[in-house]
C-alpha cells in the first residue's frame, strides 16, 4: 500500500511494477494524493481531477451494467474511505490514451480505466457541455436576420419523415439555432370527414411530425388540439377572431412544454397572420441598458394560472431563468436557459407588493422586496417594449398544408385579428413535445450528422 501522502511521480522510487508499466503519452499524470489526481495533457495544460469524481466516472462493468447502462453503485457508496492503492498511470488503450487508476475501497481493489476524450473537456469553462448542449450554435434573431435565413429554415415533410435522415436533423439544428422551424407540403387533410379524436390521433399528419421527436406531451387539451374560429362561448382566445399578443404556453404547468407545433389546414381568412419573436434577444436588451432591472427579472417571481373548465393549475417563476453553468466567452454573464411570458395567464403578483406592519426584520424584508420589484417593473416595461417593436418581429401569413415548430420557452407567438367576412376557413391542428425530447434528438443526430 502506498504513502497516503502526496506523491509528485518525479520524486516516487523507480519500483520495476512502474517502469514496466509506464508507457509515453500526450497524456500524463503529474502527482497525486488520496485527495486528487493532477494530470497534464498534450497541450501542455495541467488539470486537477477529485478522487470520487474520478472513481464515480467510471465505466467498468463492475461500476456501470453493460447493457442499461446503469451505474451499480452510489457516490456516497464509493466515497467512504476511498484511497489509491498504487501509483496511477496512463497507457494506450484502442488507439486512444487512458488514466489508470487501482483504488482501495474499504479492503476492496477496483480499477478504473477513463479516457483522455472523456477527461479533456473538463479543462474548459463550459466543456463538460460538449455533445449535451449546443449553446455556441444559438443565434439570436431580429426581423432582418431571420428573413435572410429563411430559405434554409423550411423543410419538405417527405424528406423530414423519412427514418434518421440529415434533413431532420437540418430541422433540430434550426430549432436549437433560431428557435423554430417551418415544414412545407403536407398532405392535405382539409376533406377528412372523421372529427379528431384520442383514438385516431396518431393517424394525423402533425402526430407525424411530432413522434419523430418522441411521444407527444398530452394535457388537458389532449393529445392534439384543433384551433378553429368559435363565434360563440370559446373557452381560449386562439379560437376567437381577436388578437392574440405575444406569449408562451402552459407556464402554469409545472414543466411547461418545450416544443409546440400548430399545422394549417386551412387559413383562408382575412389577416390571421403569425407573429414570432426571439425573447432571448429581448432579455440581453434588458441586461445590456439596465443590469439592475435583468437582475430583477430572474429573481422576483410570476404567477401563472387558469383556473377555467373544471381546472385550476398554478404556478410561479420569475421571466428569465439563467444558466449558471454556462456563462458567455470572455464575460460573467450566465447563459439564459429560458424565457417566461404569458399575459392572458398571469395572476395576480404575490411579492414585493405589501408591506407588513410586523416586526423590524419582516418590514426590512418587505422594503427590500418592494424595492426589487420596482426593478422588476423597470425591466419588464423594457422587455415588452422591445417584444412589441415590430423591428423585432418575424411575422407571416402561414400558407395551407404547413406547419411551424418553435421552442415555448424561447419564441413568443402572437397572431393578428383576422376576418372571415370572405368567406374563408381557419382550421389549425397543435400539439406539444417536452423539451427532453428535443434534446435528445439533438445529441443523437449530432453524433451521426456534426
Amino acid at each position: 500500500m502506498l504513502s497516503t501522502t502526496s506523491r509528485v511521480l518525479g520524486k516516487v522510487p523507480k519500483l520495476s511494477t512502474i517502469s514496466s508499466r509506464w508507457v509515453s503519452t500526450k497524456l500524463n499524470v503529474v502527482s497525486y494524493d488520496n485527495e486528487s489526481i493532477s494530470i497534464k495533457f498534450k497541450n501542455g495544460k495541467v488539470t486537477k481531477f477529485n478522487n470520487v469524481f474520478i472513481r464515480d466516472s467510471c465505466r467498468h462493468p463492475e461500476s456501470v451494467e453493460p447493457f442499461s447502462k446503469q451505474k451499480l453503485f452510489t457516490t456516497v457508496e464509493i466515497a467512504k474511505n476511498l484511497k489509491i492503492d498504487n501509483v496511477p498511470y496512463t497507457k494506450v488503450k484502442e488507439n486512444s490514451e487512458v488514466l489508470v487508476v487501482e483504488w482501495d475501497q474499504n479492503g476492496k481493489s477496483h480499477t478504473s480505466e477513463i479516457s483522455e476524450q472523456f477527461l479533456t473537456p473538463y479543462t474548459q469553462i463550459g466543456g463538460h457541455r460538449k455533445e449535451k448542449f449546443f449553446d455556441k450554435d444559438v443565434l439570436l434573431w431580429d426581423r432582418e436576420l431571420l428573413l435572410n435565413n429563411l430559405d434554409n429554415i423550411w423543410t419538405d415533410y417527405s424528406s423530414y419523415i423519412k427514418e434518421d435522415n440529415e434533413q431532420f436533423y437540418h430541422s433540430v439544428s434550426n430549432l436549437n439555432k433560431f428557435g423554430l422551424t417551418f415544414i412545407k407540403n403536407i398532405p392535405q387533410v382539409a376533406n377528412r370527414s372523421e372529427k379528431m379524436t384520442e383514438e385516431n390521433h396518431l393517424s394525423w399528419p402533425i402526430s407525424n411530425l411530432a413522434s419523430k421527436f418522441g411521444y407527444i406531451k398530452k394535457t388537458f387539451y389532449g393529445s392534439l388540439f384543433e384551433v378553429k374560429n368559435e363565434k360563440e362561448n370559446a373557452k381560449n382566445i386562439a379560437n376567437t377572431d381577436t388578437f392574440l399578443p405575444l406569449h408562451m404556453d402552459l407556464l402554469y404547468y409545472e414543466s411547461p412544454p418545450g416544443l409546440q407545433l400548430l399545422h394549417f389546414i386551412k387559413n383562408s381568412t382575412l389577416g390571421g397572420e403569425n407573429v414570432f419573436c426571439d425573447s432571448f434577444l429581448a432579455a440581453e436588451h434588458v441586461r445590456n441598458i439596465d443590469p439592475d432591472a435583468y437582475y430583477a427579472l430572474t429573481k422576483v417571481p410570476v404567477t401563472y394560472w387558469y383556473d377555467n373548465n373544471n381546472e385550476y393549475y398554478f404556478y410561479k417563476r420569475p421571466v428569465i431563468i439563467e444558466d449558471e453553468d454556462l456563462k458567455f466567452p470572455n464575460s460573467k454573464r450566465p447563459h439564459i436557459l429560458a424565457v417566461n411570458y404569458a399575459p392572458p395567464f398571469q395572476g395576480p403578483f404575490e411579492y414585493g407588493v405589501s408591506i407588513s406592519e410586523g416586526s423590524d426584520i419582516e418590514q426590512a424584508d418587505d422594503l427590500a422586496k418592494s424595492k426589487l420589484f420596482k426593478d422588476f417593473l423597470r425591466g419588464f416595461t423594457i422587455f415588452e417594449e422591445f417584444i412589441n417593436d415590430p423591428l423585432n418581429h418575424f411575422e407571416i401569413k402561414m400558407p395551407e398544408n404547413t406547419c411551424v415548430i418553435f421552442q415555448n420557452r424561447r419564441v413568443l407567438h402572437s397572431r393578428k385579428s383576422f376576418s372571415a367576412a370572405n368567406g374563408g376557413d381557419r382550421w389549425l391542428m397543435g400539439c406539444y413535445i417536452d423539451g427532453d425530447s428535443f434534446r435528445s434528438k439533438l445529441r443523437t443526430l449530432s453524433r451521426k450528422f456534426k
